[in-house]
């Protein structure tokens, strides 16, 4: 894959879970998690409890009740704040994109990016192919 087929992403800062709520909405469908790696085991539980609380309220979205959306999202900014304790932050974006199915026509879904870095700006880019493979050779990690 050359550099003209990435496309630069601008992700944000999340301070509360709230902020959260449109990366949780995409990540039913899709989701790119990169977590910068843990240097000791508090960092590890920090990051890890945020994926698990993250994946969770993602998975259980649709069926979820406006307050308990609430209650979740309320969840994840406990999640970010351990994060903060630790010198840890997350940013998030969404993005669509196209992913190629082997044997199906390609299909275009939304897909939350989120990172977990010791970069606390209020922003932070990356570069993401424009068409993405869902499984097989040369395609990314969604989880």
């Amino acid at each position: 894959m050359s550099e003209s087929d990435l496309q630069a992403i601008e992700l944000r800062l999340a301070e509360t879970g709230s902020e959260l709520a449109p990366a949780v909405e995409a990540a039913q469908y899709a989701r790119m998690i990169h977590a910068a790696e843990p240097e000791d085991p508090a960092e590890e539980r920090a990051m890890a409890g945020f994926v698990e609380a993250f994946s969770d309220c993602a998975e259980a979205w649709e069926s979820l009740s406006a307050p308990d959306r609430a209650i979740r999202l309320t969840g994840l900014s406990a999640q970010l704040e351990a994060l903060e304790r630790c010198g840890l932050f997350a940013h998030w974006g969404t993005v669509t994109r196209r992913f190629a199915v082997p044997g199906q026509d390609a299909v275009d879904l939304p897909v939350a990016i989120v990172t977990i870095s010791r970069t606390g700006g209020p922003t932070a880019r990356i570069l993401l192919p424009g068409e993405m493979g869902v499984g097989g050779e040369g395609g990314g990690t969604i989880h």
